[in-house]
């Protein structure tokens, strides 16, 4: 079964979102970690780890979801408020949950910079899938009325 180029344009945008929310879920877990916990026990930091582990499981479910519906409108649905968690995981570490103090811990490093990186990326993504979407529902209504007209 071939795709036609309309379908594979539209999967281009489920595709790279699954691929970035799978490099998050990895990164956050094996690349750029927060700091571990210490003598004194875990630091806020921690805190802001797991919930950005959970965070980026929530995110991999949902462009599985998101990459296997087929219903354009679905889509949509879904992409709208992905953005708000994508903004919601922009502002966790750092800003909500607080992180060490000094600039050179892996948590300052590595999660708060490569969580803001990715978070604007995946935002960009829904940005461009709401876009795209949007102009085959504009596509499909202006062909149906064009149809209309001619009964």
């Amino acid at each position: 079964m071939l795709l036609n180029k309309e379908k594979f344009r539209l999967a281009v945008t489920d595709i790279l979102t699954f691929a970035v929310s799978l490099v998050y879920l990895l990164g956050i877990r094996l690349w750029f970690p927060v700091c571990e916990a210490s003598e004194n026990g875990f630091m806020s930091c921690h805190w802001a780890g797991e919930v950005l582990k959970a965070m980026s499981i929530v995110l991999l479910l949902i462009s599985i979801i998101h990459l296997v519906v087929p219903d354009e409108k679905v889509k949509i649905g879904m992409d709208i408020p992905l953005c708000c968690i994508y903004a919601l995981s922009f502002c966790i570490p750092g800003r909500i949950i607080p992180l060490c103090k000094m600039a050179e811990m892996s948590c300052r490093r590595g999660a708060q910079i490569w969580t803001a990186v990715i978070m604007i990326v995946l935002l960009l993504i829904a940005i461009a899938d709401i876009i795209l979407y949007s102009s085959v529902f504009a596509k499909q209504k202006h062909s149906r009325n064009g149809k209309e007209e001619e009964k």
